[in-house]
Order: structure tokens, then sequence, then C-alpha cells
């Protein structure tokens, strides 16, 4: 992802022109076009007094043809208005020879404006008079003007410029401080990705091994019930058949064997016994496939049955809390098959002396702990048994997971955690 471009060089080059067109405007165009009007009035002013002097003259040549440009009285009376206060200007009469003929008023004027008019007698020109006037103050206004039109300028010049620029410049730091954040979190966020990607690769590779070993532990479990079958009951049954069939020999009649009662009897009961035996151990094979407990009573009830005979069998200490509360009935049914599945791999594996099992509610779930003060784990070791793998996969199925700490106990710690139903 790209960097975000300034705005603010850009924004610079085209601010530039304009804050100068606009400085020039206030401060040169507005300040000279104040001084044209002015001194245009002025001028405008000196051009009406030489209109009206140059026909006061045409007048005067008219009815003096000859002496009219050397009669002073008359041409000062003339040039009265104009040369006396308040106009106090200077009147110069020029003849068509070039020379000036006569000439009034003051001579210090630096910073004059003038006008002319022909001098007509019979509609020919006969001179030309001139007037000018004093323009000092019309031009010290306007340098006063210019004065202040300049700084106006500069100061809007600047302000165009620098005011639009300093908030341009402020939104490209705003937005490079969100940009540097945008790629900070974005690198946050691939690392997470990618923590999250290898640690689904992790679980889809625990899920393929977890169903390889749930093949694995189906088929242990029926070996193991197809061996209980055989060993226990089998040879309960087998034994029974024997004695069955020397019961019935020793009741049989014939020549010179009467029958014998008292070992006919012995028999019998031995036979009971074993019919017994065997009903004992197709209980305790259907117990371990379905608690009766756990149907009628509930997965507390249950796990408590369990536990104390377990650990009664294996000569294990137990600290047993089965909470408050009664789990759902799937929730219960996987954490008592999985506390089965840790008091199983205790007896055969930790070496233990004491169990802790701890089931209640929590983290918006149901969560059960098996602790045991045994051997733990072997060290380089992932897991536990095929049982553990498979309980593992119980939980998962369900929504949960299953995981294998230390425990405080210094043994293995069994945690379990599973959601509530939907």
């Amino acid at each position: 992802m790209s960097s975000p471009r300034a705005l603010a060089p850009a924004l610079a080059a085209r601010m530039l022109p304009l804050a100068i067109v606009a400085g020039l405007v206030v401060g040169v165009l507005l300040p000279w076009s104040a001084q044209r009007l002015l001194v245009g009035e002025r001028e405008s002013e000196a051009q009406l007094w030489a209109y009206q002097l140059a026909e006061r003259l045409g007048r005067t040549a008219a009815e003096r043809p000859r002496l009219w440009a050397y009669d002073e009285l008359q041409l000062a009376r003339i040039a009265a208005p104009v040369v006396e206060a308040p106009v106090d200007g200077a009147v110069v009469l020029d003849l068509p020879t070039g020379d000036a003929a006569w000439q009034a008023g003051r001579d210090d004027l630096p910073d004059a404006v003038s006008a002319w008019a022909a001098v007509r007698r019979d509609g020919q020109n006969i001179g030309r008079v001139r007037v000018r006037l004093d323009a000092a103050a019309a031009l010290r206004t306007a340098r006063q003007l210019w004065a202040a039109a300049a700084a106006l300028g500069l100061l809007l010049a600047l302000a165009l410029f620098r005011v639009p620029l300093a908030a341009v410049r402020r939104g490209d730091a705003t937005n490079a401080e969100l940009y540097a954040a945008l790629e900070q979190a974005n690198v946050r966020l691939e690392a997470r990705v990618a923590e999250r990607t290898a640690e689904l690769e992790q679980r889809r590779r625990e899920l393929q091994a977890l169903g390889s070993r749930l093949v694995m532990v189906q088929e242990e479990a029926r070996k193991r019930l197809s061996r209980d079958l055989h060993d226990d009951l089998g040879q309960v049954l087998t034994g029974l058949r024997l004695q069955l069939t020397a019961a019935l020999g020793a009741l049989a009649d014939g020549p010179g064997h009467p029958p014998d009662v008292p070992k006919s009897a012995g028999l019998l009961e031995a036979s009971l016994r074993s019919v017994d035996e065997g009903v004992e151990r197709v209980r305790r094979l259907a117990h371990d496939l379905r608690s009766p407990s756990l149907e009628g009573l509930g997965a507390r009830v249950a796990l408590a049955e369990h536990a104390e005979q377990f650990t009664a069998q294996a000569g294990l200490a137990l600290d047993l809390d089965a909470g408050p509360v009664e789990p759902p009935e799937a929730v219960g049914e996987v954490l008592f098959r999985i506390a089965q599945e840790a008091l199983t791999n205790i007896a055969r594996h930790a070496r233990a002396q004491r169990v802790r099992v701890r089931m209640g509610p929590a983290d918006d779930g149901w969560r059960l702990v098996v602790d045991d003060d045994g051997v733990g784990l072997p060290p380089g070791r992932e897991g536990a048994g095929l049982g553990l793998m498979g309980a593992s996969e119980r939980a998962a199925q369900a929504g949960g997971y299953l995981d294998l700490e230390r425990s405080p106990e210094g043994g293995l710690r069994v945690l379990a955690w599973l959601p509530p139903p939907n």
C-alpha cells in the first residue's frame, strides 16, 4: 500500500500565483486607480478653467484684435479666478509663434497638473491658454493609499498563501500519522493472520491426527471389549459348562454307578457362583459402556459414584467436587466420559497417590479438571495415550477443548471445557 501523497506542495504551486495576483490587485491596482481618480479630478478642474479662460480671451481678442495679448490688466482680471485664492493656480498665454506672451500665478508647483485650451477668434486659433493647478494634496492622499494598500496587499497575499497551506500541511501531517497507524495496524493484522493461519494449520494437523487416533481408539475399544468378553465372561461360561457337565455325570444312573448327590450339589453351587460372577462382570461391562446413574441421576451423581468406586479399587485418595449445578445432559455425558478416561489414564500410567476432580460452570460453559500427584507426562511428549486422545476428540466434537497441563500437585492436569448446547 503506497503512502498518501502530500497535498501541500501542489497547493503551494497553485496558491502562490493566486496570492501574488491578489496582492498586486490590492497593493498596486487599487491605489493606482485611486491615484488616477484623484489626479484626474484635478486635471478635469484644470481643463474646465482652461476652457473658461480661452472663451473669455477669445471675446477679448474679438474686441481688441491687436492689443488683447498685451493688455496685462485685462489678462490679469481674466486670470484672477485661477491665480488667486482659493485656487492658487498658474496661467500661461502662448501665441502662435510659440512664445509665452503672458503668465501669472505661482511658479513653484512641482506637483501640478496642466490643461490647455485654444483661444479662437473668427474660427481661427490665435493662441493657447494653459492652466496649472496644484495636485500635492491629491498625490499625498494617493501616496497614503499606496502605503496602506501595499501593506494590505502583502498581508492578503501572505494570508492567501500561508493560511490554506498551513491547514493543508496539518492535514498532511494528520494523514501521515493516520497512514503510519494504519501501517502498524496492517502489520499487526498480518501478524495475527499469520499466527491464526499457523494455529488453524496446527489445529488441522491435530484434528487429522485425532481422526486417525480415534479410529485406533475405537479399534482398541473393540479389542478390549472382545478381550473382556473372551477372557472374563468366556472363561466363566466355559467353567460353568464344565461344572454342569460334571454335575450331570454325577447324577447319571447306570449299572455300578449310583448317583453322587453331595458331589452334584457342590458342583451346582459352584455353577451358581459362576453364574453370579458372570452376571457381575456383564454388569460391569455394561456400566463401563453406559452408566445407569448417568441416565437416571445425572452427570454429578454418576461422576461421584464412578470416581469413588474407581479410586477405591485403584487405591487412590480422592478429593471430589462435582459442583452445585447439574450440567445439561449432552455436556454432562461428554464430561463424564472424559473423567473416565482421565481416571483410567491415572491408574495405568501416573503412579499417583491422590486424585482431585472438579466439575462445574465456568467461562459461560462447563469445565472439568482432573489433577493427580503422579509422574506427569514424559519429557518431550505432547500428549497422553489413546484414551485421552479420544477424550480430546470428544471435546472438540462438542465444540470445546481439552488441554493437558502440569498439575499443581506435581503430576498431570486434564482440563476440559465445553460450551452450553445450542
